[in-house]
C-alpha cells in the first residue's frame, strides 16, 4: 500500500475518491467489476466513486448514492441522489469500517483551468444537487453487467436519474477529460482504468488505517 502524499484535508476541483467498502453489496460489485488486465491498483476496482469541486472556497465531496446517513451540505437532510459532503466525513466513513479511500488526480497535462473548476462546480451544484437529481438503481446494476456491455441492448443516457461512476462519466465528458460515450456504461472499474489507461488520472493517496484528526 502506497503512503497518503495528499492530505485529505487538501483535495483539488476534479480529484476522485475511489472508495472500498467491505460490506457484502460492495464486495459483491468489486468482484463483479474486476478484470486482471486491467492497472495493477484497480484489478479489484473500488465499490464506489466520488468527485470533489469547489463552493465557497471549500473544496466539497459530490457523489450520487443511497448509503450516505450525512444531510448534504446544499440540501440540508440526507438524500438519495446527488449529494455534496465535506470529504473528511466521508472517508472516514469507509476508514472506520475497516475499508480504504484512494485518491485519483488530474495529471499536470490534463489539470483543470480556473473556468473548468468553475464550470465542474456549477453542474455539480447547481445542475445535479439543487435540481434533486436522483439515485438510479437500475442503471448501476447494468453498469457492472459484462452481457449487456457488449451489446446494443444498453440504455439511453438518463441525466435525472445517475449512479455514482455515471455521473463522474458524464461530468468528465462534458469536459473533455473523458472520450464521448454512453456514461451509463461507466462502472467505477472501468471508468478508473480508463481515466489511468489514457493519463488523464493517476493516483496520489491512499487511506487505510486513520486520518488526521484535525479534520473534525
Amino acid at each position: 500500500m502506497m503512503r497518503a502524499t495528499v492530505s485529505p484535508l487538501a483535495l483539488q476541483p476534479g480529484d476522485i475518491a475511489a472508495c472500498y467498502g467491505v460490506d457484502l453489496t460492495s464486495r459483491l460489485i468489486r468482484y463483479g467489476t474486476a478484470s486482471l488486465l486491467g492497472p495493477r491498483d484497480l484489478r479489484w476496482p473500488p465499490s464506489h466513486v466520488a468527485i470533489c469541486c469547489q463552493r465557497e472556497e471549500q473544496t466539497v465531496w459530490v457523489e450520487s448514492t443511497t448509503l450516505c446517513p450525512h444531510p448534504c451540505l446544499i440540501r440540508q437532510r440526507p438524500v438519495a441522489g446527488v449529494q455534496a459532503h465535506r470529504p473528511i466525513d466521508r472517508m472516514r466513513d469507509y476508514i472506520h469500517r475497516g475499508g480504504r479511500v484512494d485518491v485519483y488526480r488530474l495529471t499536470e497535462i490534463n489539470r483543470l483551468s480556473e473556468a473548468e473548476n468553475e464550470l465542474l462546480s456549477r453542474i455539480l451544484l447547481d445542475h445535479f444537487i439543487k435540481r434533486h437529481v436522483r439515485y438510479d438503481v437500475g442503471g448501476a446494476l447494468l453498469s457492472g453487467t459484462r452481457m449487456f456491455q457488449r451489446t446494443q441492448l444498453f440504455p439511453g443516457a438518463d441525466l435525472e436519474r445517475l449512479f455514482c461512476s455515471e455521473l463522474i462519466a458524464a461530468v468528465l465528458m462534458r469536459l473533455g477529460r473523458l472520450n464521448h460515450d454512453n456514461p451509463t456504461r461507466f462502472h467505477p472499474g472501468r471508468l478508473l482504468r480508463q481515466l489511468v489507461l489514457t493519463g488523464k488520472y493517476h493516483r496520489v493517496a491512499s487511506y487505510q488505517r486513520s486520518l488526521p484528526c484535525d479534520g473534525t
